[in-house]
């Protein structure tokens, strides 16, 4: 379809219509590529899900190496996630731009930094989702041809600094919303590499006889698990590093619940 674009401008009224159209047509392509980011995104907070239960089980258990090697493998899916979100955040952003394109005359205000952010974001995802790093250089390859046609670009176009200025501005805001989003969906990690943005100074202390306790356990005993759990409770771990039955651990639960302390749910 776009191979044909130099066809739909025979003249003023057509062109202002046909680019309509296409405009349109690639802002529906771009969607599509916001969903495959989307499913991405959902793939690695479910493996950052599965790390972060085994990074707070080794740490109850005392394995601080394995903690570690777990909290690193989520400290670089995170980084990914980070990525890709904000390639999913820039996409929109550059949507909600075209779909403001309705007059001809200011074309070029709108296609120059799109084309400019969606060259970035192509180069700032291939290794992480090579596919839509192709469709997205596709698409600019469209834009391009876009802005060719309606005049907004050829051999002898200046790009004004404020073009350059206006797809910075788009990028750096989709990172920083890519930013906060993601601390309020992804749990800080109790026991974390010190070079990742979600650590903390230091990591939780699991004392030694809790590990290994002398004494049966008591409801602080199994708040404090819990707390450390981040609200997880896992019962039949629980049981084996205490070395109790299950009943006793639901007779805890119930104390704690008929105080307040604890929610039970399902």
């Amino acid at each position: 379809m776009f191979d044909k674009i130099s066809s739909f401008f025979n003249n003023d009224r057509k062109r202002k219509a046909q680019l309509g159209k296409v405009i349109t047509e690639i802002s529906l392509k771009l969607k599509d590529q916001q969903d495959r980011l989307d499913e991405a995104i959902r793939r690695l907070r479910e493996r950052d899900k599965e790390l972060y239960e085994k990074v707070i089980r080794a740490q109850i258990e005392g394995d601080m190496a394995k903690a570690t090697i777990y909290a690193q493998e989520i400290s670089d899916i995170r980084k990914m996630i980070k990525i890709i979100y904000t390639a999913f955040l820039a996409i929109e952003k550059v949507r909600i731009k075209l779909d403001t394109v309705q007059e001809l005359q200011g074309v070029s205000l709108v296609l120059l930094p799109v084309m400019k952010v969606l060259g970035q974001l192509k180069d700032q995802i291939r290794g992480i989702a090579p596919e839509v790093a192709i469709a997205l250089d596709s698409i600019t390859s469209s834009v391009n041809s876009i802005a060719v046609e309606t005049g907004a670009l050829s051999e002898k176009t200046v790009v004004p600094t404020v073009i350059d200025e206006e797809a910075q501005k788009i990028l750096n805001e989709t990172k920083k919303m890519a930013e906060d989003k993601l601390k309020e969906l992804l749990p800080e990690l109790p026991y974390p590499p010190s070079d990742t943005p979600y650590s903390r100074k230091q990591p939780i202390e699991i004392k030694h006889e809790q590990t290994k306790p002398k004494k049966k356990p008591t409801e602080e005993d199994l708040l404090n698990y819990i707390r450390q759990t981040g609200g997880f409770l896992d019962v039949e771990h629980f049981c084996k590093i205490y070395d109790v039955e299950k009943d006793e651990v639901f007779d805890l639960l119930k104390s704690l619940a008929a105080k307040g302390l604890v929610t039970l749910e399902g």
